[in-house]
């Protein structure tokens, strides 16, 4: 879904393994617990995975990735929500005019590599 990220792109992590990702698969908006979320990685996503991996690398064989892990990524807004303000569905800077701590800034919604740079 494009609307939640930038698509699955190749990482190579501290230990010289390249792993891809991420998808985006977005949870139920009526969600209030979090241990409510399956967190396990559904196998039938490999062949997005693979679609997607073979636009830049067209010679990855069948059954050569390995699922990792899943997570949340934190978003301001869901798909569902019809009346939201398009200056919400990037990221928000809560400061102390907004609650009132001196000296705190709140970062929220601000996705790598916003968050990194």
């Amino acid at each position: 879904d494009p609307r939640g990220g930038l698509g699955v792109h190749a990482t190579i992590d501290l230990s010289g393994s390249t792993k891809f990702g991420p998808d985006v698969e977005w949870i139920d908006d009526d969600v209030i617990n979090p241990y409510d979320i399956d967190m396990n990685v559904d196998p039938n996503r490999a062949k997005s995975f693979y679609a997607a991996i073979r636009k830049y690398w067209p010679d990855l064989n069948d059954d050569n990735l390995v699922a990792d892990y899943s997570g949340i990524r934190p978003k301001l807004w869901h798909p569902s929500q019809t009346n939201i303000d398009n200056a919400l569905k990037d990221f928000f800077i809560a400061t102390p005019n907004h609650h009132g701590v001196q000296g705190l800034h709140v970062l929220l919604g601000i996705e790598s590599p916003g968050l990194t740079s």
